[in-house]
């Protein structure tokens, strides 16, 4: 493959990484805390369809917003039925899920009939950052990217100053590690879940939006592919760290650029092939992830 496939490949890699980026931060949290969030992938394709509708009329940096607004409703609701009715978290995550892929569908059909053109909205288009895009390999790669690209490398510092130097941070390890002695300790695990919960229902809704808003400009039902569920892998795979949740993304991102990328210039392997790569390997690290983790925390165990 010539040197200009591959820059294409990272360019790409990049773009298909820093949505899952942000989700991930947002998961990130939830799953310090204690909790579990199996709506992403419900949260991110409504909010894609929020972000488009409301992209047509507002253009796009609204529509990120309305992204927002949707997974924290979302959120909100998943955090009334699990503390208010005593709901079991994790139906409650596959039902948001599956309520998000329906609904998405059924109220774009609404919007768009059967028969009609797709609506089309402006991009976030790419940031130019002058000569340094000009730059061989680099320039392209890093220097002329998606504003969702540097936003998710920004919300990575930002995730990482405040789990580290904020109460808030401090308070969701306390109550991931141990909800009894946090409680004994005035921190009331059930808000500190609530909080996470929302700012992962957040960011999972903007994800979404940045995926429709990035650079395609239309939403599609089922566009999202199953990249919640990846979402939840990448977080495990990182140990819900945002240096880990970002090297989890890039691999992801990376394998699926390079199977968009390199069917016409690599060995001419059935189609179905390229499109299982990303998901295969995915599978195969977080299950060697999965497998370290349980040999350490067994090492300590018997330590202890």
């Amino acid at each position: 493959m010539s040197a200009e496939l591959w820059v294409s490949i990272l360019v790409g890699a990049l773009a298909l990484a820093a949505p899952l980026v942000i989700a991930g931060i947002g998961e990130g949290f939830v799953e310090r805390a204690g909790r579990l969030n199996l709506g992403i992938e419900g949260m991110m394709i409504l909010g894609a369809l929020a972000g488009v509708f409301v992209a047509a009329s507002a253009g796009p940096w609204m529509g990120l917003l309305a992204g927002a607004v949707v997974g924290a409703v979302l959120a909100a609701g998943m955090n009334a039925l699990v503390y208010l009715l005593r709901a079991n978290e994790i139906v409650v995550g596959v039902a948001v899920t599956m309520l998000g892929l329906g609904l998405s569908t059924y109220l774009f059909q609404l919007w768009i009939p059967a028969g009609t053109t797709n609506v089309s909205v402006d991009t976030l288009g790419r940031v130019d950052l002058g000569p340094l895009s000009e730059v061989p390999v680099l320039g392209p790669v890093l220097f002329a990217q998606s504003p969702v690209v540097y936003a998710a490398a920004v919300l990575l510092v930002l995730a990482w100053a405040l789990a580290r130097f904020t109460r808030f941070g401090i308070q969701v390890r306390a109550v991931g590690s141990d909800p009894i002695s946090a409680a004994l300790r005035g921190v009331r695990p059930r808000e500190v879940g609530e909080r996470a919960l929302l700012l992962g229902g957040t960011l999972a809704g903007v994800a979404g939006a940045a995926i429709a808003l990035g650079s395609i400009g239309a939403f599609t039902p089922g566009m999202t592919a199953g990249r919640g569920y990846i979402v939840l892998a990448i977080v495990i795979m990182g140990r819900m760290t945002p240096v880990g949740i970002a090297l989890g993304a890039l691999l992801f991102g990376f394998l699926q650029s390079f199977s968009l990328l390199a069917q016409s210039a690599a060995a001419q392997l059935p189609s179905e092939i390229y499109a299982t790569l990303p998901y295969l390997v995915t599978l195969v690290v977080l299950v060697l992830t999965s497998r370290a983790q349980l040999r350490r925390h067994s090492a300590r165990l018997r330590t202890a």
